[in-house]
């Protein structure tokens, strides 16, 4: 996959964490492409974390650290890692995501369930999450990004944003722009999509 591809691939898949309006999102490659997605990803602040490698295929993280580390401060949503075995108390990101990595793991290899927490790291609403899970992915409100249990007129506001960003990235993409340059317009427009 040349780097131009790479760049089409990430728009497609994680524009809106590019936008810098959504901390982190899976991104699956062909597998052995670590080197070209670090090259895309310089000029950043956007990291990736290999979460699982399969035959084919390798599952990365992207993700803004800033946000990721707000999102692991919130009260609520450190209570709910907690229940899922996190030890976010104490931990710093590079061991959170290792343990996510692990459960990601277990999941993909047949030997647990899908880690339905990662939607926190996504940014999903933790009334969200947590209805996910309690309703096993049914009776949801409104389904797009992901399944909304709570507050539908604010997914359907952030569904937009994402779409417009998704939209933005690949037209910018199509034109030859580079991820980085992508990456500061986004921050130079703060993110007004």
């Amino acid at each position: 996959m040349g780097t131009e591809a790479m760049g089409y691939v990430l728009g497609q898949q994680c524009a809106p964490v590019i936008a810098g309006i959504k901390p982190s999102n899976l991104l699956i490659l062909e597998k052995g492409n670590q080197k070209r997605l670090a090259h895309v990803l310089k000029g950043t602040s956007l990291c990736a974390y290999l979460l699982y490698t399969s035959a084919q295929k390798d599952y990365w993280l992207l993700y803004e650290p800033e946000e990721l580390e707000q999102i692991l401060s919130d009260a609520g949503k450190k209570a709910y890692l907690r229940e899922c075995g996190y030890g976010v108390e104490t931990l710093p990101l590079d061991l959170v995501l290792s343990f996510l990595a692990r459960r990601f793991r277990c999941y993909k290899d047949e030997k647990g369930e899908f880690p339905h927490e990662m939607g926190l790291f996504f940014g999903y609403p933790l009334p969200d999450v947590r209805g996910f899970v309690e309703n096993k992915g049914q009776n949801f409100k409104l389904s797009g990004y992901w399944k909304v249990y709570d507050d539908v007129a604010y997914a359907s506001r952030v569904f937009e944003l994402y779409e417009t960003a998704r939209k933005k990235a690949l037209d910018l993409c199509s034109q030859g722009m580079r991820i980085s340059d992508i990456w500061k317009d986004f921050r130079m427009a703060g993110a007004c999509i």
